[in-house]
């Protein structure tokens, strides 16, 4: 289930795609394209601070992050070659270990701070536990929650990283009571997401008890 803002529209894309592909690309090597494509954004985030032009790197990294990662599982069902369970497994750890690289790449750049990419990657691992859970016991996989899913995600890192280049370093250095005003932000926003996670497995939790029971 994909409920997220851009998820129709990426829907038609992903399919449009899937018919095009060359018969020799198959899903694998398009998982593997999503994870050299998060090593991208860790080395371009990182490099950004030798010089800024390097963030076309990242750039140029999230999207074939979301090319292989999107497109393997569509490509699969098109070609009706799908691999439930060892796709699903590879597929995600896949992805646990892209997301990984794109925050520590986040926390290495001039645009962001480690303490701010650790705790944004600690709710992006929360709310993914989360849903494999629902999975196991639902059979459900949920991309996306309140609108926002990994595309959304990624192009939230875009607009960052090119705000935070246009504005300059003054936005990262800024400081209110010793405190960097980034962090405090991102400290906040990470508390109120909190609070929304737990309000969501309480209500989840009353919403599926009759499931969970059997």
């Amino acid at each position: 289930m994909n409920n997220s803002f851009l998820g129709t529209h990426e829907r038609n894309i992903l399919r449009s795609l899937a018919v095009r592909t060359p018969a020799a690309v198959t899903p694998d090597q398009l998982t593997l394209l999503g994870l050299i494509g998060a090593l991208l954004v860790l080395v371009g985030f990182a490099a950004c601070n030798v010089s800024p032009w390097f963030v076309s790197v990242a750039i140029l990294g999230l999207f074939l992050n979301w090319l292989g990662d999107s497109l393997d599982g569509t490509l699969a069902r098109y070609r009706k070659i799908e691999r439930p369970d060892f796709g699903y497994f590879l597929d995600h750890s896949c992805d646990l270990i892209s997301q990984t690289f794109i925050f520590v790449g986040m926390g290495l750049s001039p645009y962001f701070t480690l303490f701010s990419a650790q705790l944004a990657l600690s709710m992006y691992l929360l709310m993914t536990s989360f849903t494999y859970l629902k999975v196991l016991v639902l059979k459900t996989h949920h991309l996306s929650y309140y609108g926002v899913g990994a595309t959304e995600l990624r192009l939230l890192v875009i607009a960052w990283a090119l705000f935070a280049l246009w504005y300059g370093p003054g936005l990262i250095d800024a400081q209110f009571m010793g405190v960097r005003v980034i962090d405090g932000t991102i400290f906040s926003l990470w508390s109120l997401v909190f609070v929304a996670f737990l309000w969501k497995v309480w209500s989840d939790m009353k919403l599926f008890r009759p499931i969970l029971d059997k």
